[in-house]
C-alpha cells in the first residue's frame, strides 16, 4: 500500500485552515490508560459517567479501526476577532464560534479523501467517539499537556482538534511532546473552583466547566458562584502561553450570532431567539431550560451583589 507522504499531508492541513498538524505511530497508550483508570477510581470524572464506558477503544486505536497504523492529528485555532456584546454573562470562547463538531469533521472528511489511498481506510473523529484525543495531539507532537489538564503549545490553548485514523502507514513519524509548564502554576492558583491542585489532573466534581456544561442537575449556588453561565476559561486566560496570541488569519470556524446580543437581550431570550442565536453553537445541546436558568441565576447574583 502507498504511504503517506507526512510533510504532503501537513502542507494540505495547513492550506485547508488548520492551525498544526502532526502524524502519530499508532499503539496502544498503556501509561495514559493509566492515569485515566486512577482518575475514575478516585471519582475525579463525577457524574460523567459515558467515561466508564469502552476504556480500550479510548486508548487503542486498532480497537476503533481494525489494522489502524497512523493517526493524523489536526488542530483548529477558534480565536476570532469578534467579541460578545454582554460583559455580565459570559460563555466559553469556543462557543464564540459555529459549532466545531460538525465543521471540522467536515474539513477532516476533505483532506482525508485527499490523502488517503483508494485501497486504505480511515475513520474520522471530532469529539465523535471515545478516542482521547488530547493524548495523540501530544502522541503527534503538536501539543503538550498543561497542568490544567488541556493541551498546549507556542500558538496557545484556544484550539480544538480532531483525529483522521488510518491503517496506512506514513514515511515520517512526530515524536511525543512532553509538557513545558515547568514551575509556572498560576492556572492552579487562579482557578476559581480549586479544581486544579493536582497539577495536569482536573476535578470535575468542583470545576465550573463541568457544572455548567455537563452537570444536568448543578446546585444554584455552584451557578452563582462562576464567572461563566457556559464553560469556564480562566485557567486558559491566565496562562502565559497565551498571552500574546492572535486570531488565525485563516480560521475554519465562523462568529456565532449570539455575539452580538446585548446584557438585557440575554435576559429576555425566548426559546425561539435560542434557537435563532444558540442553534448553530455548541451551547445548543444545553437547551433552552437549562441556559436560561444559568442566566437567571447569574442576574440574581449581580443584583444581590449590587445592593450589599
Amino acid at each position: 500500500m502507498e504511504l503517506l507522504h507526512a510533510q504532503s499531508v501537513k502542507r494540505l492541513a495547513l492550506e485547508m485552515g488548520f492551525s498544526r498538524c502532526g502524524i502519530a505511530q499508532a499503539h496502544p497508550l498503556d501509561e495514559a490508560r493509566r492515569r485515566f483508570e486512577e482518575s475514575l477510581v478516585d471519582g475525579r470524572h463525577a457524574g460523567m459517567r459515558f467515561l466508564e464506558r469502552d476504556i480500550a477503544k479510548r486508548f487503542d486505536p486498532n480497537e476503533l479501526l481494525p489494522g489502524c497504523q497512523s493517526v493524523i492529528v489536526a488542530l483548529c485555532n477558534y480565536l476570532i476577532d469578534d467579541v460578545p456584546a454582554s460583559d455580565r454573562y459570559r460563555m466559553a470562547r469556543y462557543t464564540w464560534v459555529e459549532d466545531y463538531h460538525r465543521a471540522v469533521a467536515q474539513r477532516l472528511e476533505q483532506l482525508a479523501g485527499i490523502i488517503i489511498p483508494e485501497e486504505a481506510h480511515y475513520r474520522v473523529t471530532v469529539d465523535s467517539s471515545c478516542i482521547s484525543e488530547k493524548n495523540w495531539a501530544v502522541e503527534a507532537g503538536v501539543a503538550c499537556f498543561g497542568k490544567n489538564g488541556l493541551v498546549h503549545n507556542e500558538d496557545g490553548s484556544y484550539f480544538v482538534m480532531g483525529t483522521i485514523l488510518t491503517d496506512c502507514a506514513a514515511d515520517f513519524y512526530d515524536s511525543f511532546r512532553k509538557s513545558d509548564c515547568g514551575e509556572c502554576r498560576l492556572c492552579q492558583d487562579k482557578c476559581p473552583a480549586k479544581a486544579l491542585e493536582t497539577p495536569f489532573r482536573v476535578d470535575a466534581r468542583r470545576c465550573f466547566a463541568y457544572h455548567t456544561v455537563e452537570n444536568k442537575n448543578p446546585d444554584n449556588e455552584i451557578l452563582a458562584g462562576s464567572p461563566f453561565v457556559f464553560g469556564c476559561d480562566v485557567c486558559q486566560e491566565v496562562c502565559p502561553k497565551n498571552k500574546k496570541i492572535h486570531p488565525a488569519l485563516t480560521n475554519v470556524l465562523k462568529s456565532s450570532l449570539f455575539l452580538q446580543l446585548q446584557n438585557q437581550e440575554m435576559e429576555d431570550l425566548s426559546e425561539e431567539d435560542f434557537k435563532h442565536y444558540f442553534g448553530d453553537t455548541s451551547i445548543a445541546r444545553r437547551k433552552y431550560q437549562r441556559f436560561h436558568h444559568a442566566i437567571e441565576v447569574k442576574k440574581q447574583t449581580i443584583k444581590n451583589n449590587e445592593s450589599t
